[in-house]
């Protein structure tokens, strides 16, 4: 309609004066009266259906369409007339008015803890993101269309971090720290040119949970509730430790500890034995490891001091 207002008003701009001119002199400032009359009009008009398309799409004062959002939370139980009356008593899909007489047709989502109508809610289930993070619920619950789509967009993406998890569901998610060790280990192996074989089994995980496994998807949560993901992971774990074990590139590419200089070979990935230095990167037995006095930083230093006396001297 805003399309046809504008071709109507560029089409009046441009006739109605080329016909007043072949009228007759007399009727000349009559014909553009008519035509500044019909211009203004047509603007007007233009511009009312521009207001009326905007508040269409973007709500009103009273009611605004649901927006794209990721709800961690868990609206509380409240009676229905008080949630109709903070929509104010509006579909908070589409936002037509509802009679007080028709509060019991309306049906809520879970997801977005507000009533729609039956056109806006198809009673499709879903699992809520909320109820997942802080109580491990992976059950179905009626949501709205609106909600039913968003959720399914974002089923596989990753955008749950561990630290969204409650408290008393953390001892569950920490056994995704092997998540970290595969980080580490995949790195290892990039850097050998006979481990290709080895690195085609990493793609049996999401790319995601081999990159930056501190977020997840709900789908890798749901595969943690159902016994899925820690094993795959810890089996993936085996497979690339066995290969960095037997391969002398491998070796070659890991740490000796110099604090009790074991002819033990050890490796970044190895987070439960080993520890790294914060300034060098080199690797050392945790039960070796003393924050002060690294050798490796205390060769890099006097290194440096040489090389700055050897240039002052020149």
């Amino acid at each position: 309609e805003a399309l046809a207002q504008m071709l109507m008003s560029a089409f009046r701009k441009q006739w109605l004066p080329m016909q007043a001119l072949s009228s007759s002199p007399g009727d000349l400032s009559l014909a553009l009266q008519e035509a500044g009359v019909t211009t203004a009009t047509a603007h007007s008009l233009a511009f009312a259906e521009e207001i009326r398309q905007k508040s269409r799409m973007r709500g009103t004062l009273m009611w605004a369409p649901p927006r794209f959002q990721i709800i961690l939370s868990i609206h509380p139980p409240k009676k229905r007339s008080e949630v109709m009356a903070s929509q104010q008593y509006l579909c908070a899909g589409c936002g037509t008015e509802v009679e007080v007489s028709e509060f019991c047709k309306l049906r809520y989502c879970e997801y977005l803890g507000g009533y729609f109508c039956e056109c806006c809610h198809g009673q499709a289930e879903a699992v809520i993101p909320g109820r997942v993070l802080q109580r491990w619920d992976f059950s179905l619950y009626p949501v709205c269309n609106f909600s039913k789509r968003l959720l399914d967009s974002v089923w596989f993406l990753p955008l749950f971090g561990l630290s969204s998890t409650s408290r008393t569901l953390y001892p569950r998610a920490r056994e995704l720290d092997k998540l970290r060790q595969l980080v580490a280990l995949k790195k290892q192996l990039g850097a050998c040119r006979l481990a290709d074989g080895v690195l085609q089994e990493f793609q049996q995980l999401p790319s995601h949970l081999t990159q930056n496994p501190s977020l997840l998807s709900l789908d890798d949560l749901l595969a943690v509730k159902r016994g899925l993901l820690v094993p795959q992971a810890r089996a993936l774990l085996r497979a690339a430790a066995a290969h960095v074990d037997g391969c002398e590139l491998c070796l070659a590419n890991g740490f000796i500890c110099e604090f009790c200089h074991s002819q033990d070979v050890i490796f970044p990935f190895q987070s439960e034995r080993c520890k790294r230095c914060t300034e060098c990167k080199a690797c050392f037995h945790t039960d070796c490891f003393r924050d002060a006095g690294c050798p490796r930083c205390a060769r890099i230093e006097t290194r440096r001091k040489l090389m700055g006396t050897s240039a002052f001297a020149a």
